[in-house]
């Protein structure tokens, strides 16, 4: 029996281990999407909808799930949920044709959809709400190593042993990351209790979110916080940098782990940096618009030398940490007996932009030109801009939010 006072840091162990399970599985075909693409013969448009199927079935998942979670507690659900994840890897592994790995990301980002989210609904529960966004950007930046190994580990494991390899440890992990869940996590701290729902689950039970004026004005937000980031690291990064500046597997990687790692110390500056701005908004503006900027310059340098690559890089992942901002402003407009509900169907917009983005980022690549060899500069240009520009629009729309909370 764990000592109460160390409880809830146990339960934090394993919940950044869980998220690390998540953030390797769903950027793991970042540098592996160019091999990929040679060796099944994948277009541009496929392979967008290879990348962004694991975030389609991550989001379809969250509504439920958050009211699951609200209504039997994140222990549960967070348990059988991930077991999915643990098949999807398997069978990616064992893939021989595009419809194989289909299959394999749909499993993976069903298992791996409640993570997060569920992570982030125990926070409430075992803390106060001023330490949630610090806490929040902890999960975010150790579980982000998961992103990392997803860089230039995997390149190297690649290149040595072939991709499957990866699928096979990850799957394995993934089932220890299930059992710990069941054994170490609890619902509630001791003395703690919640004003629950015990009404049979229903729409309505999601509707009530949306009665909050300004979780609408985030929405959009929502949609191209957390994807205008993984077009880059999870899909469209590693392409780039081959087709349009001729880097190597390897130095693809070491440009993209550089990239996660800046995420990762975003992370962490971007879950304390509400002290400094005086509140989650202009958190969520500053980094925002840093990243605007950015994708701007990505959409129109070219023939430059490798180190301003890796400074552009590094750049955009560390100011594509704002999300946790967007996270943080988002349950400050809820009490704890929504907060499942709330996250979750946050989470819903989340991760339903990355699956959109990266499709349509996917058409765009192979409308101008883009095939199973490559594409041309051009293509990620037009591709890269477009992003920009709807996070910009998002931008705008979010200005009219706040953070005063309005009791249903």
């Amino acid at each position: 029996m764990l000592k109460k006072k160390n409880q809830f840091f146990y339960i934090m162990l394993v919940l950044c281990a869980g998220y690390t399970v998540s953030q390797f599985l769903r950027t793991s075909i970042g540098v592996l999407s160019p091999n990929l693409m040679i060796g099944f013969n994948i277009n541009p448009n496929d392979m967008g909808l290879l990348g962004g199927v694991f975030f389609l079935s991550f989001a379809v998942i969250q509504i439920p799930a958050g009211i699951l979670i609200d209504r039997y507690g994140p222990r549960m659900v967070m348990t059988i949920t991930i077991f999915f994840a643990v098949i999807g890897s398997i069978l990616f592994a064992l893939s021989n044709s595009f419809n194989d790995l289909l299959i394999g990301r749909i499993l993976m980002g069903l298992g791996c959809s409640i993570c997060l989210m569920g992570s982030l609904v125990l926070i409430t529960r075992w803390a106060d709400r001023n330490s949630f966004s610090k806490l929040a950007g902890i999960i975010l930046a150790i579980g982000g190593l998961g992103g990392l190994l997803a860089t230039t580990p995997l390149s190297f494991l690649s290149e040595l042993y072939g991709w499957k390899l990866s699928f096979w440890i990850a799957s394995a992990i993934t089932f220890i990351v299930m059992i710990l869940y069941y054994t170490v996590l609890k619902d509630t701290r001791e003395g703690m209790s919640l004003n629950l729902d015990k009404k049979a689950i229903s729409l309505k039970n999601t509707l009530v979110i949306f009665k909050e004026k300004n979780f609408k004005y985030m929405i959009p937000m929502s949609l191209m916080s957390y994807s205008s980031l993984v077009v880059i690291l999870g899909l469209w990064g590693a392409p780039y940098l081959k087709d349009s500046h001729g880097l190597n597997n390897i130095e693809r990687g070491q440009i993209l782990m550089l990239m996660a790692i800046s995420w990762n110390i975003g992370s962490f500056f971007f879950g304390r940096l509400s002290s400094v701005f005086g509140n989650y908004k202009r958190v969520v503006i500053f980094g925002s618009s840093g990243v605007i900027i950015l994708l701007i310059i990505l959409s129109f340098i070219s023939n430059t030398e490798s180190i301003y690559l890796y400074i552009l890089f590094c750049s955009l992942g560390f100011f594509g940490a704002f999300s946790v901002a967007l996270i943080s402003h988002y349950q400050v407009l809820f009490d704890k007996e929504y907060m499942g509900r709330a996250l979750s169907t946050a989470n819903f917009f989340n991760f339903g932009g990355v699956f959109l983005i990266q499709w349509f980022s996917g058409k765009i690549i192979h409308l101008m030109g883009g095939n199973s060899s490559g594409a041309p500069i051009e293509a990620y240009r037009i591709a890269f801009l477009f992003v920009a520009i709807l996070l910009f629009i998002s931008l705008i729309i979010y200005l009219l939010s706040n953070e005063n909370k309005k009791r249903f």
